[in-house]
């Protein structure tokens, strides 16, 4: 166990355990990680074809469960309940941040650009394009699905979209593990939510820098 700050991590799938870890090893070794993994999230979101009261609920009950354990900080691994977290940060005084987050606002920082948006999934990659034209209206979202959350299929989806992007955002948590093959194999930016969000994280906690 580490002797650092305890962050919590709401996950609602397992694959997107992983991913956080490998990111917290190599930018913020000091952290001590709690993954919380509600894994019928999407699922029941997909079925009732988005966000329902009582999910919403849901997902406060975790954030209020890491809190009350004494989490330094949350953040939420599935894009889709983002609205959530901004919720939550108006209830707890501790950092809450959705799952993109910092991405969006880096994009939104950068002004213009031409976001290539890669997903595995139908319904992540539909509410990552709305937020991501919300929270960053002066950048084009083009959105890509990929057959798979595998490397081949993520370049096989983005590449005829390339000459129109000046960047890559990809959209799952669970995807990022290729964020470095992806850059390589396409030869473009490829921005990973985890690490910006992290970093971001990281940033708001008391006497912490936002960088090792």
């Amino acid at each position: 166990m580490t002797t650092g700050p305890l962050v919590a991590f709401v996950h609602a799938t397992p694959a997107s355990v992983e991913p956080v870890n490998t990111v917290l090893r190599a930018d913020f070794p000091a952290a001590d990680p709690w993954h919380l993994v509600d894994d019928r999230l999407i699922g029941e979101a997909d079925a009732a074809g988005g966000l329902t009261p009582a999910l919403r609920r849901r997902m406060l009950s975790l954030i209020r469960h890491a809190v009350d354990g004494g989490a330094a900080a949350v953040q939420l691994s599935c894009s889709m309940y983002g609205p959530v977290a901004a919720l939550a940060r108006e209830l707890w005084d501790v950092p809450v941040r959705g799952s993109d987050d910092a991405a969006f606002a880096e994009i939104a920082r950068r002004g213009p650009a031409r976001v290539l948006l890669l997903s595995s999934l139908d319904s992540a990659l539909a509410d990552s394009a709305r937020r991501l034209a919300e929270a960053a209206p002066d950048a084009g979202v083009l959105p890509a699905r990929a057959g798979s959350a595998s490397a081949d299929s993520l370049v096989r989806a983005a590449r005829p979209h390339l000459a129109e992007a000046d960047l890559v955002l990809l959209a799952n948590y669970s995807l990022s593990p290729h964020a470095d093959e992806l850059a390589t194999a396409l030869g473009a930016e490829v921005l990973s939510p985890p690490r910006l969000g992290l970093a971001a994280l990281r940033a708001e906690l008391p006497g912490r820098p936002a960088t090792p």
